[in-house]
């Protein structure tokens, strides 16, 4: 899946569901393992700054005091389940802990385009047909 970096416009702060891999306004055209996709990149985050907090025997605690944030606050990024936890503070905690977040853009794979565009076959609007078009172009040159 092509993971893409997209800040939302506006005044609020982008959660890691609004912010990793497809922006929630074209929920449309949201690929349909998008939200697992989601889940299970903050559930490896959340892993990973675990290990390191018991590798590092830091506490929940402690982790807030580097961080400058509550426990409560802590214990939601740690939390596998919740999405709606934002970039920044996701970076920060794994900084707090060590551990640097790296965000890949790769090209889709040729499934995943040949799934897009039978899609763009089947489709009964030109808006979708657009879309679809749109993100196959963007799937196959996004590693460029």
């Amino acid at each position: 899946m092509t993971e893409i970096l997209h800040v939302q416009a506006g005044g609020h702060r982008p959660s890691v569901n609004t912010l990793l891999f497809w922006p929630l306004s074209m929920s449309d055209s949201l690929p349909k393992d998008g939200p697992i996709i989601v889940r299970r990149t903050k559930r490896n985050l959340a892993a990973s700054i675990l290990q390191k907090m018991e590798e590092d025997n830091l506490s929940i605690s402690a982790l807030a005091a580097r961080i400058g944030t509550g426990r409560t606050a802590v214990r939601r990024i740690l939390d596998a389940e919740n999405t709606s936890i934002t970039f920044r503070s996701m970076s920060r905690a794994a900084h707090a802990v060590g551990l640097k977040i790296k965000l890949v853009a790769e090209p889709m794979s040729p499934d995943e385009l040949g799934h897009l565009a039978q899609r763009l076959a089947k489709s009964k609007t030109s808006a979708t047909s657009a879309k679809l078009i749109t993100q196959i172009t963007e799937g196959f040159y996004a590693g460029s």
